[in-house]
């Protein structure tokens, strides 16, 4: 089995992530739509400047989150759980992630917010349909 390609078809197929900031002395959850570069190994998400996560990923670039559908039959059960580092994209880098978030997300036009890049360093999947506990890894 190819690793990385089951990993990928999964990111590609979901579009919603938690992740987790932290600084020195707090930390906060916040779920997320993303889009997902296969090539550069990112994800891709809007969030406002201002929010209480973005003020922690500003003074914290590591982060960490998971990505989960919610089936009810065990045997279904397939999640990530990443490691990554953010950073708010400006530029031509912000063009090129906006064209991919709007592609995914149409109605993401209308919102007035940065995009960020979540470079992945390292994925660990669950997928119960593989075997029951069944992981996958990826490191960068």
């Amino acid at each position: 089995m190819n690793e990385i390609k089951h990993i990928s078809d999964f990111l590609k197929q979901n579009h919603l992530l938690t992740l987790c900031a932290n600084s020195d002395t707090d930390l906060w959850c916040a779920s997320c739509y993303y889009s997902f570069n296969p090539k550069k190994m990112s994800l891709f998400i809007m969030t406002s400047e201002s929010s209480h996560h973005s003020q922690l990923m500003i003074l914290n670039k590591n982060i960490v989150g998971t990505i989960a559908p919610q089936p009810t039959n065990i045997i279904d059960i397939k999640g990530v759980q990443f490691k990554g580092k953010i950073k708010k994209l400006i530029n031509k880098d912000a063009e090129v992630a906006n064209a991919d978030y709007y592609y995914k997300f149409p109605s993401a036009k209308f919102i007035s917010a940065p995009i960020w890049e979540i470079k992945l360093s390292m994925i660990k999947m669950t997928d119960n349909s593989l075997g029951f506990g069944k992981k996958l890894f990826w490191y960068q």
